[in-house]
């Protein structure tokens, strides 16, 4: 590819800028990456010995990795109604607001009370808005899509946005799974939109568009990694994360990131001697990258902006199949106490979130969209979840109900904060999150 070329489609009017590189490389990103990352592994104790038994040689992995085929990322123009680019953005800094007021010291970003991944529709208003006026653009350009879910990032003025990641899933990681595609999807795009100019200067958004598109299991990156030569200290803090990783010690906030920490290892160490450069497009507002989630996408290492970069985003999967007499990534946990646990896990998730709202319970809400209870909807059928593998849409799917009512109590509350300028966590919302911490 030669730099200054668009990518994925032939000159047509959905070509509104062109992707070019932006002077970074895979392996400087993901290894920037990595560092911050590393201080997670801090919050563990392990002993040496028993990292040992438990790892190669003493242990024998089962690697396993699904190469995607993916398609090259193309630069689209997205609907926007008057005003709505404008609403959007309004809603995604008091968004991020809330979400400062409780996890400021996060090291990751992708974590189950994260305001911006799939818990965005609770926090976006104007997202149905934006949901209903471009299905028809993502079917144009995935026509096998079979959920879509929206997010919002906002990276603050002054501040970086995450490192280099992909998408991965619980499935991913079970070889017999993957050999059979059973589990997660094997289309996977997003349609990343520009809310605000992103230009050089403005942190734009990555993609590292030449590097091999895959989902590897963290064995299998483990091994890559023992092959392309890693110092001591190297070797101790991967073979922390895998043994954490491994043998289910992990917080269900640090998986996410433990694993984002494995996979910049792995491609510091990948593309070390076959650099891979960063892509960019000087976007409008409204453009949008659609690429395969799969590829390696998003660098820390871009200069700070002095001013925000917004987005709103689309996740897109096909159908995805589950072995026969399951119907979601729930189902590989077994044991039937942990799954209701974790179900519970979920809903107290979601009274969290919803009590940064003002709401007094999630039945609340609930009877306000539903007119049913919490006993009588699984909470994970509200909305996609990443980390347990559920990505079919329910007949419970936010994205698809009359969220009217519940956006003007959003509204109300938007509007006090834009005339304070300040958000303050509700007691009842501090006394959930005490609980999720214990």
């Amino acid at each position: 590819m030669s730099e200054d070329t668009p990518v994925g489609a032939t000159d047509g009017p959905e070509m509104t800028g062109t992707y070019q590189k932006c002077g970074t490389f895979l392996n400087e990103s993901a290894g920037a990456h990595a560092r911050q990352l590393m201080p997670v592994l801090d919050k563990y104790e392990v002993d040496g010995a028993e990292v040992g038994d438990r790892l190669p040689p003493n242990r024998a992995l089962n690697p396993c990795r699904f190469p995607s085929d993916a398609r090259p990322t193309q630069v689209v123009r997205m609907n926007l109604d008057d005003g709505l680019s404008d609403d959007l953005a309004r809603q995604l800094r008091c968004q991020g607001m809330i979400q400062e007021s409780f996890a400021a010291a996060s090291i990751g970003s992708y974590f189950p009370l994260s305001t911006m991944f799939e818990n965005c529709v609770l926090f976006i208003p104007s997202a149905k808005r934006f949901y209903d006026l471009n299905q028809d653009v993502v079917h144009e350009h995935m026509p096998e899509v079979e959920t879509t879910v929206v997010n919002a990032f906002v990276v603050r003025a002054g501040k970086r946005s995450y490192g280099t990641h992909s998408a991965s899933g619980i499935a991913l990681q079970i070889p017999s799974l993957v050999k059979k595609r059973l589990g997660f999807p094997t289309r996977y795009r997003s349609f990343h939109t520009a809310l605000t100019p992103t230009p050089l200067d403005r942190q734009p958004f990555v993609i590292f568009e030449e590097a091999e598109v895959e989902a590897p299991n963290l064995q299998y990156v483990y091994e890559q990694m023992l092959e392309y030569g890693l110092d001591k200290e190297e070797k101790a803090s991967v073979d922390k994360a895998l043994f954490l990783f491994l043998e289910g010690k992990l917080s269900e906030i640090d998986l996410p990131t433990v694993r984002d920490f494995l996979m910049a290892k792995y491609w510091e160490k990948r593309y070390a001697d076959t650099p891979s450069p960063g892509y960019y497009c000087d976007s409008r507002v409204g453009d949008a990258l659609v690429f395969d989630n799969y590829r390696a996408h998003g660098d820390s290492t871009m200069p700070p902006s002095e001013q925000d970069r917004l987005t709103i985003d689309f996740r897109c999967f096909n159908r995805v199949h589950y072995p026969r007499g399951m119907s979601s990534g729930l189902d590989f946990i077994v044991d039937p106490a942990e799954r209701a646990h974790q179900i519970s896990r979920k809903r107290a998730s979601l009274e969290f979130l919803l009590a940064t709202l003002g709401y007094q319970s999630l039945d609340e809400f609930l009877q306000m969209v539903f007119g049913r209870n919490a006993e009588d909807i699984n909470p994970f059928e509200l909305m996609t979840d990443l980390q347990f593998g559920v990505y079919n849409k329910s007949k419970y799917h936010l994205l698809d109900q009359n969220l009217d009512d519940h956006y003007e109590r959003v509204e109300n509350l938007y509007s006090e904060i834009e005339r304070t300028g300040e958000y303050v966590l509700p007691e009842r919302a501090k006394a959930c999150l005490k609980v999720l911490a214990g």
